[in-house]
């Protein structure tokens, strides 16, 4: 709904009880973007360091309680520096790092040493959706072991779609891809390819629709119009009808759809 932030959406489509959170930051997109790095001396127990692109993800993720926000993801890697910039933003004692990518999370973890004066807990969070799940499962009341714990359990149990296009024919998986196909990922495995991207919705949606999940969310892209948008959703409402199906605008590149489940 237009009243309320894409983050109010997700949670209340998760039944999340508690909208402290989400009321503390109403950022609209325009205003989602980083501020310039500065080193941050401490004023809170917890701060959140996200990696993303997208201006949606972005105001997302802030929404959430994410402090400082990092450009980057598939083909965008960021830096160790550019990640420690970051966490030198954050003002919080103990900052936590969402990666939001399995080749950023060793970058990631590379600032634990270089930081003196704040502990930095990276949590190896795969995708952006994991990334989402974890910032919803956040305590900021809780102790650092239990709110690890708390956002570890929260991540893992999502299960990240994706679909995108090859740029070159290529071999995936054993699986002969030509050049302008649509993919449509599974944890990372390739799950089929069409060279229509509603034929690859509809075969995706199918098959999330026997694995029994009861949130799901659809993030669409900076290359989707809302109208497209508005019909992946109905796929997916109609192929899962056990579900809760949440659309948010994510404008993310390279990823025409991600999706949740869980």
């Amino acid at each position: 709904s237009r009243g309320r932030s894409q983050a109010e959406d997700l949670a209340a489509g998760k039944h999340v009880q508690s909208t402290d959170d989400l009321d503390a930051i109403e950022a609209e997109l325009e205003n989602s973007a980083p501020a310039a790095p500065v080193h941050a001396a401490p004023e809170k127990k917890f701060g959140y360091v996200a990696v993303c692109a997208g201006a949606g993800l972005e105001a997302v993720f802030r929404d959430l309680g994410v402090d400082s926000l990092v450009g980057g993801g598939q083909t965008m890697n960021p830096s160790t520096q550019d990640i420690l910039k970051a966490i030198d933003a954050t003002p919080a004692e103990i900052v936590y790092v969402l990666p939001n990518n399995k080749n950023i999370i060793m970058a990631a973890e590379q600032t634990i040493p270089l930081c003196e004066d704040k502990k930095v807990v990276v949590l190896p969070t795969k995708t952006v959706p994991q990334g989402i799940s974890a910032m919803l499962a956040a305590d900021p009341d809780a102790s650092e072991e239990d709110n690890t714990a708390a956002m570890t359990d929260g991540f893992a149990s999502v299960r990240t779609s994706e679909i995108t296009y090859a740029a070159r024919d290529s071999d995936f998986d054993g699986f002969a891809i030509h050049q302008g196909d649509y993919l449509a990922l599974v944890e990372h495995q390739l799950f089929g390819t069409d060279q229509d991207l509603t034929a690859m919705l509809e075969r995706l949606a199918q098959w999330e629709g026997h694995q029994e999940a009861e949130f799901i969310s659809v993030f669409y892209g900076e290359d989707v119009t809302e109208e497209q948008a508005q019909r992946a959703e109905e796929i997916f409402a109609k192929a899962c009808p056990n579900a809760e199906v949440t659309l948010l605008a994510g404008g993310q590149p390279i990823y025409y759809y991600m999706i949740s489940a869980e």
